[in-house]
């Protein structure tokens, strides 16, 4: 399904663990390190997304891009700003 505007959703094939957390509301922020597949033209905010398990379509989870946010590279996951 492609929406009005023309832009494909972003999908996002994720691990069970990870699918399940935000399933259930404990993650809501996925990181990705950035590139040609993730930056400021394919991540715009409003975008629509699909969250998948794995790469089936039995289990997918729906929603919108809310923002991008870059931390430098080469910095520890704990020591990037929140």
């Amino acid at each position: 399904m492609i929406p009005p505007q023309g832009e494909r959703p972003l999908f996002i094939p994720l691990k069970a663990e990870y699918y399940r957390d935000f399933a259930c509301g404990m993650k809501t922020i996925e990181y990705r390190l950035y590139g040609p597949r993730w930056n400021e033209r394919t991540c715009k905010p409003g975008r629509p997304v699909t969250l998948s398990l794995g790469y089936g379509k039995r289990e997918r989870l729906h929603g919108r891009v809310a923002g991008l946010r870059c931390a430098p590279a080469g910095l520890p996951a704990a020591a990037r700003p929140a």
